[in-house]
């Protein structure tokens, strides 16, 4: 049986139907389908001509959302393997590149004997632009058994660990999603995170698919130009997106927004609410499962997506009852086998059908899942387990602090202080923090904190905080 088509045989099928409908916004620059999927077929071409094959695995950076956007689907087009990586300062690229046969990117890259490297550059781009000739590229997806995807999970708590995506696993990101539904001629749909993250190209993928349009990620002072009818990120972006947007500017029209990564302070909520008022989700899930639930609520709380089974563990792996907080274990149709090359791992992670992630929760209701954070974000405080994000709302709450991540910093005699790195708000005065933390963490009165005032929060390449440079932080402060 034939595989089912990909991303780009769609698109072929859209060019010759509806050519000038537009699919691709860019700094300004607008590319109908037509014109979008003659630079995918053009990119193609030339990866066939370079001696790409299927099954081979390719690692892609920009530049810029489009180019790298038409690359990927080019190679998934023509059943490569694809992996997508930051062309700067990606820690992770190393291991990445001992995973594939080609590298793409817009600046050089060391990589492994055996290994190809093909720089990306504007001259690229503008003889993908050509329009095409008689001459088309051979489109051989994958089916749906075979590998498709080379995907990550953030690192936020040490490097990153690398798994491979099934076909089917990577059609099921692309097609599940309520948000999703409402896709269509006419959509307008704002990415905000980079294609290192898989969910951003699935969502690309479905748009484009369903005869939307894409708009690259853009400054907010843009908005009024670009009027989105959808925008997706994690909460960072979205907070520098409406920190950027013109003052006092409201959409003409309800915005869907999407969230995932982390849940909404409740301001940031108020403020999505204020400037799109249209709906908010803030989905939850994970690189290794992709999504568990649609929605969540503001207690963390939210209904399991179709599909989706979700188990309760206590400290021996036994399942819990319901409305005891555990270890929330996963089983859904886009579930990985396990992590490339990390044996011990996959064995503590993946166990018979279901993965084990570090995330803590309890089930409060039929298929209703309340969330509390990552396990390691627990906070042992007084003998009761806090979430970090518990207090991070807090503190964001207070009018001095812009933004915060707090964690707990061992001792070696094993104490435990809180440590609170701080953002200050413009003309914040630094007298004023101490009482505002002070009351922040009112309900916790007799915990030890430790106070870092920085800049800016250190965050990984896909906008988390990077916990493990916090942490290298707060312990080389006097």
């Amino acid at each position: 049986m034939r595989p089912p088509p990909s991303t780009a045989e769609i698109l072929e099928e859209a060019a010759l139907r509806d050519p000038l409908r537009p699919a691709f916004q860019e700094e300004g620059a607008l590319l109908e389908v037509g014109q979008f999927y003659g630079m995918v077929a053009q990119c193609a071409l030339w990866l066939q001509r370079l001696g790409v094959r299927r099954g081979e695995r390719v690692a892609i950076a920009g530049p810029g959302y489009g180019v790298q956007l038409v690359l990927l689907l080019a190679a998934e087009g023509l059943g490569a393997v694809i992996a997508s990586f930051n062309a700067e300062a990606d820690p992770d690229a190393s291991f990445l590149f001992s995973q594939v046969q080609w590298v793409f990117a817009a600046r050089p890259q060391q990589v492994p004997a055996g290994v190809r490297f093909q720089l990306l550059d504007e001259a690229l781009a503008r003889a993908w632009a050509q329009p095409l000739g008689q001459e088309r590229p051979a489109w051989n997806a994958q089916a749906l058994g075979e590998p498709q995807r080379i995907s990550r999970t953030s690192g936020s708590t040490g490097t990153s660990k690398f798994m491979l995506l099934s076909r089917a696993a990577q059609e099921h990101w692309i097609e599940t999603g309520r948000e999703k539904r409402t896709f269509g001629p006419g959509t307008r749909s704002l990415m905000l995170a980079p294609l290192v993250m898989n969910a951003a190209l699935t969502r690309c993928s479905v748009c484009l698919r369903r005869g939307g349009m894409v708009l690259a990620p853009a400054h907010g002072g843009v908005l009024p130009q670009l009027l989105p009818t959808h925008a997706w990120g994690l909460p960072m972006h979205l907070e520098r997106l409406l920190a950027e947007a013109p003052a006092g500017w409201v959409s003409p029209h309800p915005v869907q927004v999407s969230v995932l990564g982390g849940a909404m302070a409740p301001a940031l909520r108020e403020q999505v609410l204020r400037v799109f008022h249209g709906w908010t989700r803030n989905r939850y899930g994970s690189n290794e499962a992709g999504a568990i639930c649609e929605e969540l609520d503001a207690t963390g709380t939210g209904l399991l997506a179709p599909g989706v089974d979700v188990r309760i563990l206590g400290p021996d792996g036994g399942e819990l009852p319901p409305g005891e907080a555990g270890r929330i274990a996963v089983r859904t149709p886009a579930l990985v086998d396990g992590y490339l090359e990390r044996p011990e791992e996959t064995a503590q992670c993946f166990q018979d059908g279901w993965f084990l992630s570090g995330d803590a929760g309890l089930l409060v209701g039929p298929r209703q899942l309340r969330l509390l954070g990552r396990q390691d974000d627990l906070l042992d405080l007084a003998g009761i387990k806090v979430p970090a994000s518990q207090l991070e709302a807090a503190l964001r709450a207070q009018p001095t602090i812009a933004d915060c991540a707090v964690q707990a910093l061992h001792s070696g005699a094993g104490a435990v202080t809180l440590g609170l790195a701080l953002v200050l708000a413009p003309d914040a005065r630094q007298e004023d923090v101490g009482p505002q933390v002070h009351e922040a963490l009112r309900a916790q009165p007799n915990t030890r904190a430790q106070l870092l005032v920085l800049p800016a929060l250190p965050r990984l390449q896909n906008g988390k905080v990077d916990r493990m440079a916090l942490l290298r932080r707060f312990h080389q402060a006097p």
